[in-house]
């Protein structure tokens, strides 16, 4: 997967802006002692306490929750127990490459679904019906979209969870976004889960609580798929790590603390990105829906993979180019840097987009 791996070995500059998250909760920001972590492994399939905690908050029944080890896994569990082996999938394009690459690797026939930045990158009903009717019985899309951060409301999910169950197909979403626009835009916090029995939903503590480290994440499923995703999780890992079980109920019964430090992020960045992005003309970006990444449109002829070369060589300074989500004239870039360093790292993207045009 070029993304993943570009992401973990490409070459560290002194203005990094290529995370989609908040940085890691540091461990003396919390309370975690040798008390708090345990070896033992406690339930089948998932730590009771964490799901009764995961249960609670976003009011999905415990029956339907299986804890999983980060999202990433989650996508690959989700996909191989809502799908056949061979059948046909649609997933949205452009698309976080992991998604896709599960498809592949389970083979099954994709048809996409186009998400354009001229409707905004919203998703056309007529697209998803077109593909339903051309044998999909899964359906997969991110929320908010990765790489656009656009929001898909929970009106526009019904409708689609409704579309799915005619042609009895299953609707899975990435959520691990989702909660950033409860937290920064006065939303409430809900998931897609709530709204419909086929679907299935993709979360964790990582990109908006800061526990990357943790590899804790976690599936709502429908109850008939569950014994399925069980079984796809058995191949996998066999258990979740018992430490990471333990520390993420630590997490969790303290979520108030890393929901404030989501927000503080949001509040210090964002104003630094709208002063830069009001007086920088050669840039156009998309709606924010309280996430902590910016996807901008570059100028007509500026390609992001050598935009980006063009950065880190004389700049010192790095972004996600769009190449890896098929969007050659994209860039995704983080706000979460501090203020003087991130004002910093604009001035630098300002420079080099007036030496590439």
């Amino acid at each position: 997967m070029d993304y993943l791996r570009w992401a973990k070995l490409h070459q560290k500059v002194r203005y990094e802006m290529t995370v989609s998250g908040v940085p890691s909760v540091r461990h003396d920001e919390w309370a975690a002692d040798q008390a708090t972590v345990s070896l033992d492994v406690e339930g089948p399939y998932g730590n009771p306490t964490l799901i009764k905690l995961l249960a609670d908050r976003y009011g999905v029944g415990p029956e339907r929750i299986l804890p999983v080890p980060g999202a990433s896994s989650g996508n690959f569990i989700a996909l191989g127990a809502a799908a056949q082996r061979g059948g046909t999938v649609m997933l949205e394009n452009p698309i976080y490459e992991p998604i896709e690459r599960v498809a592949s690797f389970l083979a099954l026939t994709v048809l996409p679904l186009e998400r354009t930045p001229v409707d905004g990158f919203d998703v056309s009903v007529s697209a998803v019906e077109s593909g339903l009717g051309n044998g999909a019985n899964v359906v997969v899309l991110t929320n908010l979209h990765n790489p656009s951060g656009r929001l898909l409301p929970q009106d526009a999910v019904t409708q689609l969870a409704e579309l799915c169950a005619r042609y009895d197909a299953t609707l899975i979403i990435d959520e691990v976004y989702l909660d950033s626009t409860y937290l920064n835009c006065g939303a409430p916090l809900w998931t897609a889960a709530q709204l419909a029995d086929n679907v299935i939903t993709v979360n964790s503590l990582t990109k908006v609580y800061g526990f990357s480290g943790l590899r804790a994440g976690w599936l709502f499923l429908p109850e008939g798929l569950m014994e399925r995703a069980q079984a796809v999780m058995d191949l996998l890992s066999v258990d979740n790590a018992a430490p990471a079980a333990s520390l993420a109920v630590h997490a969790l019964q303290q979520i108030e603390r890393w929901e404030e430090r989501f927000r503080g992020y949001y509040r210090e960045g964002r104003p630094i990105f709208e002063a830069w992005l009001a007086e920088e003309p050669m840039v156009t970006a998309h709606d924010n829906y309280g996430a902590i990444f910016e996807c901008l449109r570059l100028p007509v002829g500026v390609h992001a993979g050598r935009f980006n070369d063009r950065l880190v060589a004389e700049y010192d300074t790095q972004v996600v180019p769009g190449t890896f989500f098929d969007m050659d004239d994209h860039i995704r870039l983080s706000t979460t840097l501090p203020a003087p360093d991130l004002k910093e790292a604009l001035v630098r993207v300002s420079a080099c987009l007036r030496d590439v045009a």
